[in-house]
């Protein structure tokens, strides 16, 4: 789904999730992307932001394409991969450290966020992201990237078969238990509060019949409910 963010462009569903993330975070705060989607977050955090990848770097940019003509020197982009081995250009001042460094910073709980996908998400902020039955599985460093002060997924809202992803409770093994503080999809945000979900918003196109109808955990609409939120 595409639609308009105001500006005259329109915005994939994936790239438009990224962009309402990015409006969590302010100048000085250090947060990780997971890999795959939420590393397009990085495109749209405001200058200032730090952005974290766990093979060893604090100042990540933006994402580059190897195949993109625009940049001649592609082998010089090779020096440069987040942990998706993506390649991206260093902010000025970015720092690059060893992995052990790199872990101490995300155990270490100093990280401000870390923005995940997901499988699935219960009502008490459970997550399950890191296994999925017949498919490879890997859990990565998301257990340990949960330890971060804020703890965002990025997820369509449901499956590709049309089933809900936040349900009421988790039937795949988990990454966290009760650790989610947002969850962002293409049509909402909830927030977590004393492990009970809140809907915050909702994104223009969709209403609240809609959330309610594709959604099975149970949640509590927000006093401050924003709707027609555009992304």
């Amino acid at each position: 789904m595409e639609m308009s963010h105001g500006s005259g462009k329109t915005l994939n569903d994936k790239e438009a999730m990224a962009r309402r993330i990015a409006r969590f975070f302010k100048p000085g705060d250090i947060i990780n992307l997971g890999i795959g989607a939420p590393l397009l977050v990085a495109n749209h955090v405001a200058d200032g932001v730090l952005v974290h990848t766990e093979n060893g770097c604090v100042g990540v940019g933006e994402q580059l394409s190897r195949t993109d003509p625009n940049i001649p020197e592609r082998t010089s982009l090779e020096s440069f991969t987040n942990a998706g081995g993506i390649p991206f250009l260093p902010i000025p001042g970015a720092m690059v450290f060893s992995h052990a460094t790199s872990y101490a910073i995300i155990r270490g709980g100093h990280l401000t966020a870390t923005v995940l996908g997901a499988f699935e998400v219960s009502e008490n902020g459970d997550l399950a992201n890191w296994f999925l039955p017949g498919n490879f599985a890997g859990m990565g460093g998301a257990m340990d990237l949960c330890q971060a002060k804020n703890v965002i997924v990025q997820t369509t809202h449901c499956t590709k078969k049309g089933e809900p992803k936040l349900i009421h409770k988790c039937t795949l093994p988990l990454t966290c238990k009760g650790l989610l503080t947002h969850v962002v999809t293409e049509r909402a945000v909830f927030e977590f509060h004393d492990n009970k979900m809140y809907l915050k918003e909702i994104r223009e196109g969709y209403d609240l019949d809609n959330i309610k109808n594709n959604t099975e955990a149970d949640f509590i609409v927000a006093d401050d409910l924003k709707t027609d939120v555009v992304y």
